[in-house]
């Protein structure tokens, strides 16, 4: 199930809270299997930001948010373009 674009662009986290992958995928309109996908993809990302509740993990709204929209290209990524790497390497 792919994601809503605009209506992924348009959401925004106001406040620090941590949801499960349920509550996230209702959320941002896909089914569990692409909130883990995801999962996988930033899970070096997302690793910092998660804690456990119970037997499961909950995770931070505001950071997973950022990754889907990294991940459909909404935003980018904090970093610098292949030119400018090369010029402050040599």
């Amino acid at each position: 199930m792919p994601y809503n674009k605009l209506s992924l662009a348009e959401m925004m986290a106001e406040s620090e809270e941590y949801l499960d992958i349920g509550s996230i995928a209702e959320r941002l309109g896909v089914v569990n299997r692409t909130i883990e996908r995801l999962f996988e993809v930033f899970a070096k990302k997302l690793k910092k930001s998660r804690r456990r509740s119970g037997r499961n993990f909950v995770y931070l709204w505001s950071d997973v948010l950022q990754c889907a929209k990294i991940h459909t290209r909404i935003e980018s990524e904090a970093t610098p373009s292949v030119a400018i790497k090369r010029a402050y390497t040599k």
